[in-house]
């Protein structure tokens, strides 16, 4: 019931309706299909940014890749979160091809470069800020130039 919703999650509610009709008219078994379990090649690693549907920028539909997602694309030894994750994708699901990426203008990295105190998020990104630290001046020396590129 979406009496009582914001507007704006009854706008999520009606558009996921919209989804889901638009998708059985297109393919009637796509939710049946999906239902049946998942076998994934590929296990993501990437950033938490809005701006990068791990699918999507891979050109894969659902269930062709497992995702997991935080602030700045990490995996740090001592995530559980992350190692469960790995465990999981290719103890139980087969995945044979692991990707770990990162993309441009990322706030985490660049968060992590400046001296700035955020509060509980400067202990995810320790681990950035000591690479950072003990690479700064290969890394600063470095110049990037793009005629197009996509967050």
């Amino acid at each position: 019931d979406t009496t009582n919703a914001s507007p704006h999650l009854k706008k999520i509610i009606e558009n996921n309706q919209k989804w889901v009709d638009e998708t059985n008219k297109k393919d009637p078994n796509f939710f049946k299909e999906l239902a049946k379990g998942q076998k994934p090649k590929y296990l993501y690693f990437g950033c938490s940014d809005s701006r990068v549907p791990a699918n999507q920028i891979m050109g894969l539909g659902p269930g062709e890749v497992f995702v997991h997602r935080n602030i700045g694309n990490q995996v740090p030894g001592n995530d559980l979160n992350a190692l469960s994750v790995l465990e999981y994708a290719v103890g139980h699901l087969g995945v044979t091809d692991i990707i770990v990426t990162g993309h441009y203008e990322c706030g985490a990295v660049r968060a992590a470069t400046t001296r700035q105190d955020l509060g509980t998020l400067e202990n995810w990104l320790r681990l950035i800020r000591d690479v950072y630290r003990l690479n700064r001046e290969q890394l600063d020396s470095i110049k990037v130039t793009l005629l197009a590129y996509a967050c």
